[in-house]
């Protein structure tokens, strides 16, 4: 996505302060440049950006999650909707074949639609007016719930990193070396 797509999403989507919306920008950019760095994947195109691509690795179609707070934590979010209702990355439709989680030590890959399943199989049963809209709802209290933000039309799920241990399909360990 471009930044002007990015900063749009967050500030407007989402109501961020310029301070939050360059904090993850840089974690999303970062982790990207990572990835890249560790696989020599081709980033997408805008058009492929939009459909959840950030990177055409060999023949995978793949998003790529920077590391996060949470991620520290041994949890992940699993985006269905997003903030306008339109199909999030872990969407049935979203285009990415593959999401590449940044842990501390390695990036996760897993296949997208093995993810949702796993969300689907361990979440209580979806329905929208059981979504519970609430701001800030830390990973531990949004597991294996139907969480979205109020005033927000998105859904999305917290997972242990543990539930979805056996989906990993590849492990990409790397080491930061600080100046």
């Amino acid at each position: 996505m471009s930044s002007d797509s990015l900063n749009t999403y967050l500030k407007k989507g989402l109501n961020q302060s310029d301070k939050r919306t360059d904090h993850c920008i840089s974690i999303g950019k970062d982790g990207e440049a990572l990835f890249k760095e560790i696989t020599g994947a081709l980033k997408s195109e805008l058009e492929d950006d939009k459909k959840h691509i950030d990177f055409y690795w060999e023949d995978r179609l793949v998003d790529v999650k920077g590391l996060k707070p949470m991620h520290k934590k041994g949890f992940i979010l699993l985006e269905f909707l997003n903030v306008w209702g339109y199909n999030g990355w872990c969407a049935k439709d979203s285009k990415a074949e593959f999401i590449a989680f940044q842990f501390p030590e390695a990036f996760y890959v897993m296949e997208k639609d093995a993810l949702r399943s796993r969300a689907i199989e361990l979440c209580e049963d979806y329905a929208p007016e059981s979504v519970t809209r609430k701001n800030r709802v830390k990973p531990h209290e949004g597991l294996y719930k139907w969480i979205g933000r109020d005033g927000k039309q998105d859904v999305f799920t917290y997972l242990r990193i543990e539930d979805v241990q056996d989906l990993i399909i590849n492990t990409l360990p790397y080491a930061i070396t600080e100046s």
